[in-house]
């Protein structure tokens, strides 16, 4: 392939997939390994995509959300290894809170091996898997947000309020080391927040593509919650001072 139609491949392939893997790619575009590191490069100099840990991603803008169904296609298997990984801090009888997002959402299968576990979640999707597994689960009321099926506003906010959690499993659309965890949205910062804050203990569930992003709403600092995650920035893999657990698969 020419230059530019390496180029058009894997802007194309990022616009479908939001990912792109050098492995996959050298396969797909029959070109060497050097050549696309080459090509990555150059292609995040002209701010096109960013590099990640084996491949690069899609650029999104602070105030951009994707929906459920479109995320829950990224890095699949990853955010399964990060789910194992977060279930090991769970014991039977513990009251759990489970933030919306595809990376909490593969906790649940791992939840069936516990015992009398209640489970409160703002998400309308997790609330169905959980119900579906026989799972305990209270579902707050709330104003339903359509894009990520969470619940957020006033309402949601005062039945926290009462509520204490052993644990807290959350997503995020970004960390960084000086923007801490970030959303997009004000009303889901404030329930995360309020989460970590009635929880003993609250771990950031990430993949590699939300290292070093940061969306408009911080909802915590990098040192109030355990960061789990499958691949770190070298920046951030320095800060030992931060819980941070990186998932090796």
């Amino acid at each position: 392939m020419l230059t530019e139609e390496r180029y058009n491949y894997i802007l194309n392939q990022l616009k479908t997939n939001g990912i792109v893997k050098i492995q996959e790619l050298m396969k797909d575009m029959n070109t060497s390994e050097s050549t696309l590191r080459r090509d990555l490069q150059e292609l995040e100099n002209q701010h096109l995509l960013q590099r990640i840990h084996g491949g690069a991603k899609k650029l999104s803008t602070v105030n951009e959300e994707t929906t459920i169904k479109h995320r829950s296609t990224i890095n699949q298997s990853q955010k399964i290894s990060i789910a194992k990984r977060a279930v090991e801090y769970v014991h039977d009888g513990d009251v759990i809170f489970l933030d919306s997002g595809t990376s909490t959402k593969e906790i649940v299968p791992f939840l069936t091996n516990f015992n009398n576990l209640l489970v409160v979640t703002n998400s309308i999707d997790n609330a169905e898997i959980l119900a579906d597994f026989q799972i305990k689960t209270y579902l707050p009321g709330g104003v339903l947000k359509n894009s990520t099926k969470a619940l957020v506003g006033a309402a949601l906010i005062q039945n926290l309020e009462h509520y204490s959690f052993d644990t807290a499993f959350l997503g995020t659309n970004g960390f960084d080391l000086k923007a801490g965890y970030t959303t997009p949205d004000p009303e889901e910062a404030a329930v995360k927040n309020l989460a970590i804050t009635h929880s003993k203990q609250a771990f950031v569930l990430a993949d590699e593509t939300k290292c070093n992003e940061i969306a408009f709403c911080q909802f915590a600092k990098m040192q109030e919650a355990t960061l789990i995650t499958n691949h770190l920035s070298e920046e951030l893999a320095k800060q030992t001072q931060l819980n941070i657990l990186e998932v090796k698969e």
